[in-house]
């Protein structure tokens, strides 16, 4: 499947992804000219308390694994600010796509003042996001253990693993951009010709909690013209999705359950 080069990384073959792959034509008929949303793609958890395996839920379908791998087709930053410090089943206040405006989707503010949150508005229903990150209420320190931010940010990665049709969506909270930010910055290639694993381990946060940290690792990667077939059919895809105007409060809440 891999082969090994002098001084490079491993060329891992993805069948799907050739030139005028049955996969592409799959896609193009089942879309029939619609687009893809967040909601019709498989979310992927992170474990509560520090677990290190992944359940990857399909349809009632539960697969549990040490590590998902595949190919890094997207990636995505989202910013939230929720009502409360524990979001549970609770729709944020403020999201942002770009970290930097933030859209209301939630009018219930729950323990924010509403004074210190008008401070930061540029707009109808629209935020600094990053004057809003870096202010003494809702930045560095807003936090309920003291070193955490109210404003939480995150990352999205878009995994395309072998054999399948669509990527999955992994959350990477805040606990773990430590891990996951200069992996991606460093990364050989576009990150839509990396194969990319992901493993769990267990960390604690500032108040001794234990949660899951996010590991990343790079596989290999694919070929330039695979990774053509990937940049059109997914990357520029999920790009749009992903930048466009949140329409209302569908958030991960893994985004907000760690330092």
């Amino acid at each position: 499947m891999a082969t090994v080069l002098d001084n490079a990384l491993s060329v891992i073959s993805y069948p799907a992804l050739a030139a005028n792959s049955r996969q592409a034509l799959i896609i193009a008929a089942n879309l029939e000219g619609e687009q893809m949303s967040e909601q019709d793609l498989i979310r992927v958890r992170t474990p509560l308390g520090g677990g290190t395996q992944w359940s990857i839920d399909e349809s009632g379908n539960v697969e549990t694994v040490d590590e998902i791998v595949g190919v890094l087709v997207a990636v995505a930053k989202r910013g939230t600010l929720w009502p409360q410090e524990d979001p549970s089943d609770s729709r944020p206040v403020i999201v942002s796509n770009d970290l930097r405006i933030g859209y209301r989707v939630g009018d219930d503010l729950g323990t924010i003042d509403p004074a210190a949150l008008e401070r930061y508005r540029v707009g109808d229903r629209q935020y600094d996001w990053v004057a809003l990150s870096l202010s003494n209420e809702f930045g560095f320190g807003s936090s309920r253990s003291g070193s955490g931010k109210r404003c939480k940010e995150s990352r999205i990665l878009a995994i395309l693993r072998d054999g399948y049709t669509w990527p999955i969506l992994v959350t990477v909270g805040p606990g773990s951009l430590r891990n996951v930010l200069p992996f991606l910055k460093r990364l050989p290639c576009f990150c839509y010709e990396a194969v990319v694993g992901m493993k769990l381990c267990k960390a604690k946060g500032k108040a001794g909690q234990p949660y899951s940290q996010v590991v990343p690792r790079i596989v290999g990667q694919i070929s330039e013209e695979q990774g053509e077939v990937a940049r059109r059919t997914y990357f520029e895809p999920l790009k749009a999705m992903f930048n466009a105007p949140p329409m209302g409060g569908v958030v991960d809440a893994d985004a907000a359950t760690d330092e």
